[in-house]
């Protein structure tokens, strides 16, 4: 090989090896952002989850007390009526929760006295429903919702992570080719980089951006 040709073999070496490094580099802090963001991410959506986690077990609280009251009330309404207090069963269902009002009426409304088919009390309808507990069940719903989608982050977070191991490889072999004088070794040494590379650019472009 003349010295002009090797020459100009070495000076087009040079060149793709500065091409590696300045795109390896680029994609490098982009892939590092990414990772960061997406880590960022995971942390607020499981800082949101538990947060609605105690949302709804304050909720499912207040609803056992809504209930524990309903519960004494219609228990009193129906001592009265069962010993024909009828000026004491007044006195208890003028004081039933606005909440359990539908629920007692439509239980009244299956004559629950007279039918024995009828539900034993108006909790076993479903218009029993306290808004408080339909609350805490929806809390449960966007905390399993923040979970999942703070899983989803952590596995991208960890996919941009790997993606900086195929552009640092391509950085450390398109470094190592400079160390050679030999062009079959340099070249081979930055085809190994250019295809860590483009395995780094792929990843890069498929990859979801935070």
């Amino acid at each position: 090989m003349s010295t002009d040709t090797s020459d100009n073999s070495a000076k087009w070496l040079e060149i793709a090896a500065a091409i590696i490094l300045s795109l390896a580099s680029l994609l490098t802090a982009w892939s590092t952002y990414q990772a960061a963001q997406w880590s960022r991410t995971q942390s607020i959506k499981s800082n949101g989850s538990v947060a609605k986690m105690v949302e709804s077990a304050q909720l499912s609280t207040l609803a056992g007390q809504d209930t524990l009251v309903d519960v004494v009330t219609f228990t009193n309404w129906l001592e009265a009526v069962s010993t024909d207090n009828q000026a004491l069963a007044d006195f208890y269902r003028e004081r039933f929760r606005e909440e359990f009002q539908p629920a007692f009426a439509a239980w009244l409304a299956l004559e629950p006295l007279k039918n024995p088919d009828a539900p034993s009390s108006p909790f076993a309808l479903p218009a029993y429903s306290p808004a408080n507990r339909l609350a805490a069940a929806q809390r449960q719903v966007e905390a399993g919702e923040l979970q999942a989608g703070g899983r989803a982050a952590a596995v991208n977070a960890e996919l941009y992570v790997r993606n900086t191991l195929f552009l640092a490889s391509a950085l450390f072999f398109v470094g190592m080719s400079r160390l050679f004088s030999l062009m079959r070794v340099r070249l081979a040494l930055e085809v190994v980089a250019a295809i860590l590379l483009l395995v780094g650019f792929v990843n890069a472009l498929t990859l979801p951006v935070a």
